[in-house]
């Protein structure tokens, strides 16, 4: 069970904060925070920066940096409108998604036909600066509103590559976004090949329409290709695997707090389980692709060819906060102020594993076939090695 407090605060009231907020905190912790916060007060050499709102959010921050979990941070009002913005899918960026690898902000992947894949940014590119200033220690989302920004104004990402002597800068025009789910195109004499860029609500709809011209066109072995696929909704994922899935089928299991793992089961129907399939990953197959992956191989026995994928297999809620009312002392500098604005943290509540119970987290998928992803403009070793391997089939 998740519980959100809504605490109300007064400089030497530690009594009635700390029975506030419950008894996994004592009332001697309280006091040291709060001893902290006077001596700041009382003490410190430039009173402009004492901002009793800043410390707030930032000691909220604290709280949650210490799960030691990337995607669990607390939101500013602006940073927590460009998330709703980013749901909704109109907002300005550069068109690549990231997330913390080994403690660095790291490209997942860029997404096809946006300024970050024109530019040439690569899977498991790392971000080391955003304008100049380090992201070092700076959480996911406030690396995200940074990024993100008005379509034509310009950001500059500091890159370091695997290979590379030195890190590059790279200065970007934001555009709005907007993504193709779904490609396909006919590989004689009887290969479909399906390239599925994002799960979204279109996916779904968009895959059966492509599937069933491929099959028209005589196809009837078919190569799914998930590479520089960041993911998006569950639900779209598990729809797309009952395609294949029999009812009964463990799709994907759910690790939830304190209780066993739940086995998400297929509802079917299951029409395409017998089609001659093969899937293409690599470093920048995240989040429910790497669900719907598992799924068919753990289940149909689907070969995977192409690279480890990035392993991102949590779930995250969102809570909304209660305005927290912060009372300025009789030292105030007059940037604080008796209201605030809304807020509300992002919380990893769940784990996803295989369907054989692999945690998919920081772990990834391994490939059955590996093949470095090299792709010029005559060749695509990945996708050859995969036309290669299905005729076979």
């Amino acid at each position: 069970m998740v519980v959100i407090f809504n605490v109300s605060y007064r400089l030497g009231y530690d009594r009635a904060l700390a029975e506030s907020v419950g008894k996994n905190f004592t009332k001697e912790d309280f006091k040291m925070f709060l001893s902290v916060w006077n001596i700041i007060r009382e003490n410190f050499v430039d009173v402009s920066k004492i901002d009793s709102q800043k410390a707030m959010f930032e000691a909220t921050r604290g709280l949650l940096r210490s799960l030691d979990d990337p995607y669990s941070d607390i939101y500013s009002e602006k940073q927590a409108k460009i998330f709703e913005e980013d749901l909704k899918g109109s907002f300005g960026g550069v068109g690549f998604e990231i997330g913390i690898r080994n403690g660095v902000l790291t490209v997942i992947a860029p997404l096809e036909g946006t300024p970050a894949e024109r530019a040439g940014f690569k899977p498991g590119d790392r971000i080391l600066k955003i304008d100049g200033e380090s992201t070092e220690n700076m959480p996911i989302d406030e690396a995200v509103s940074k990024i993100r920004g008005k379509p034509g104004t310009k950001v500059t990402l500091t890159i370091f590559r695997e290979g590379w002597a030195d890190a590059k800068d790279f200065e970007i025009t934001r555009e709005i976004i907007t993504i193709q789910v779904i490609k396909s195109k006919f590989i004689p004499p009887n290969i479909g090949y399906i390239k599925i860029n994002s799960f979204n609500q279109n996916t779904y709809s968009d895959f059966k329409s492509e599937f069933n011209a491929l099959k028209d066109k005589g196809a009837d072995r078919f190569i799914i290709d998930l590479r520089n696929n960041p993911g998006g909704y569950l639900k779209v994922a598990v729809m797309l695997s009952e395609l294949f899935l029999e009812r009964g089928k463990v799709i994907l299991r759910e690790k939830k707090r304190s209780v066993n793992e739940i086995p998400i089961l297929s509802k079917g129907p299951g029409t395409l389980k017998r089609e001659k399939v093969i899937i293409l990953i690599n470093r920048g197959s995240a989040s429910a692709s790497e669900i719907f992956a598992s799924a068919l191989r753990d289940n149909l026995g689907v070969k995977l060819v192409g690279e480890k994928s990035f392993g991102k297999g949590s779930v995250q809620q969102i809570f909304y906060l209660p305005p927290l009312k912060i009372i300025p002392s009789h030292r105030s500098t007059g940037s604080e102020s008796s209201a605030t604005e809304r807020k509300m943290i992002k919380l990893t509540v769940d784990y996803w594993l295989t369907p054989k119970g692999m945690k998919l987290e920081g772990n990834g998928l391994v490939p059955d076939v590996e093949v470095k992803d090299e792709i010029t403009t005559t060749t695509d070793a990945i996708l050859d090695k995969a036309v290669e391997l299905i005729k076979f089939y």
